[in-house]
């Protein structure tokens, strides 16, 4: 029979086989040892509370990773990861699963529960879909991988922009902060990350950008990948901004290395077209971007945590 249990009553190497046992064959590799689970969970800030975790008997056999922000006032449950061992797949567990998470937000007064899918998994898609969650957008991994010609993002109007580093967390408090980005690009998961922010002639925030770098065992950067990057919405002069962010954030243009998105809201037609443009295209990875209204009158999930 199988047994849900929150996260926070498991041992960590009960969590960490239900996490490589769960994710095993999965589209992105995540097998973890358990002190990079440790690290992972504090580092991104996941809920032990929250999280579940399958067992068939003693084995752990699956979980549900979650955790907790607030924003705007409100209450805003993700979802880091839904995973069931391969042998127990398409038996009923991820919904098992899914159900007790759903409980434990209603209990925590979640307003908002947000996860990503990758678009090729209608399995899992669908059974979201059934427990209430919606698609509201698709999330995109754009890259190119060569240098780049020096004068790519143009030289016109983005000329009369500053751009200057910040931290992560200063771009939380401008009034165009996007609030809804997925999870993994909020501030609270950029703490090893970058921002840059752009500034008018009157020293007036006009846009910002958040990115990672990485680099290689020679110390020299293989890869930026983007997060975020955003203009002041109205501002009539929005495609200049975005082009001096990221002429700044992709540079220097001669360095060779991966230059890429990550989970890049489709929406942001404009932002795309320069990087189209710029000869960036699809890695072939893409995800649908999630959304349930929690509703507090909605009937108790049938598994409950013990």
């Amino acid at each position: 029979m199988i047994a849900i249990k929150r996260m926070s009553d498991c041992t960590f190497a009960e969590v960490t086989k239900a996490w490589n046992r769960g994710f095993e064959g999965y589209f992105f590799p995540v097998a973890l040892t358990e002190e990079l689970l440790v690290q992972r969970l504090g580092a991104e800030g996941y809920s032990l509370g929250l999280s579940v975790v399958a067992f068939d008997g003693e084995e752990p056999i699956g979980l549900v990773a979650s955790g907790l922000r607030t924003v705007n006032g409100r209450k805003i449950a993700w979802n880091g990861g839904t995973g069931v061992a391969t042998a127990y797949r398409r038996q009923g567990v991820g919904r098992q699963l899914m159900a007790a998470t759903l409980e434990l937000y209603r209990e925590a007064g979640v307003d908002d529960a947000i996860l990503e899918a990758i678009s090729q998994n209608d399995k899992a898609i669908a059974l979201y879909r059934q427990l209430g969650y919606e698609i509201v957008d698709r999330l995109v991994f754009w890259q190119r991988t060569d240098a780049l010609p020096g004068d790519l993002f143009g030289t016109g109007r983005e000329s009369a922009y500053r751009v200057r580093p910040i931290l992560a967390q200063e771009v939380s408090v401008l009034p165009f902060y996007r609030t809804d980005a997925p999870w993994q690009n909020q501030w609270q998961s950029m703490r090893d990350g970058e921002a840059l922010l752009v500034e008018d002639e009157r020293g007036q925030a006009v846009g910002y950008a958040m990115y990672k770098r990485a680099v290689n065992e020679e110390g020299k950067i293989a890869a930026i990948v983007l997060r975020q990057c955003e203009a002041q919405p109205g501002h009539g002069d929005e495609e200049a901004i975005l082009r001096a962010a990221l002429r700044e954030l992709y540079g220097p243009s001669e360095l060779e290395c991966r230059r890429s998105t990550f989970n890049l809201p489709a929406s942001q037609e404009r932002l795309l077209g320069i990087l189209e443009e710029a000869g960036f295209s699809s890695s072939g990875t893409e995800q649908v971007y999630m959304v349930k209204k929690m509703n507090a009158s909605e009937s108790s999930a049938s598994i409950k945590p013990s």
